[in-house]
């Protein structure tokens, strides 16, 4: 994963760092809230030595917003507007954290790519979201449940809270391991469902 993040960090242009790396995929709209991230970045990048990759596209202010902050920040903030599947894939691979505070979600693939490649989500309490993503509380490391970061009140503290909580635990390596591995163990293909739907049929 170190050389996967060197990688990706040489391919967008920001400098070989052993800080956090965190990521962002999606649409630039108000669902994928965009807008909390871009409320929390000046804060983020004030108050840790978290860098972040952005890959997206959609309405042109969001768009705009965030390359006035990739242009204030050039060493942290890197963002590309379109869409690529290999880019993708990186960033999902490379980064540490991966960042998903949609307002609504009813599936959700990305959470699901960046669990299987170990990089832990911080996500909002929806949908598939809320499926798939165990908070890294103290009793869920404990029992060995914890594979991400919940957030429950879509606003731009809770989420900044999140993240702090994520950044935290990054430093305590043998915890942070723990949550990548057990990510990384999700079973979240179709073999587990659809012994589910066959069982549900035969009954």
């Amino acid at each position: 994963k170190a050389a996967i993040k060197d990688e990706l960090l040489a391919e967008v242009g920001l400098p070989l760092s052993k800080a956090p790396l965190l990521g962002f995929i999606g649409r630039l709209v108000e669902q994928k809230g965009v807008d909390l991230i871009t409320a929390i970045l000046p804060e983020i990048f004030a108050s840790t030595d978290a860098l972040l990759v952005i890959l997206g596209s959609g309405h042109m202010m969001y768009e705009s917003e965030l390359l006035d902050l990739a242009a204030s920040y050039p060493d942290r903030l890197h963002v590309h507007i379109g869409y690529s599947e290999e880019l993708a894939h990186q960033i999902e691979a490379g980064c540490d954290i991966f960042l998903m505070p949609s307002r609504f979600e009813p599936c959700g693939l990305n959470q699901m790519y960046s669990l299987r490649y170990g990089t832990p989500p911080v996500v909002s309490f929806t949908g598939g979201l809320a499926d798939t993503v165990t908070d890294s509380t103290a009793m869920a490391i404990e029992d060995g449940s914890a594979n991400g970061f919940v957030f429950y009140d879509i606003n731009s503290d809770a989420f900044l809270a999140a993240i702090n909580h994520a950044l935290d635990l990054y430093t305590n390596s043998d915890q942070w391991q723990q949550i990548c591995q057990t990510a990384m163990e999700q079973e979240l293909g179709w073999e587990t469902s659809a012994m589910k739907y066959q069982a549900l049929y035969e009954k």
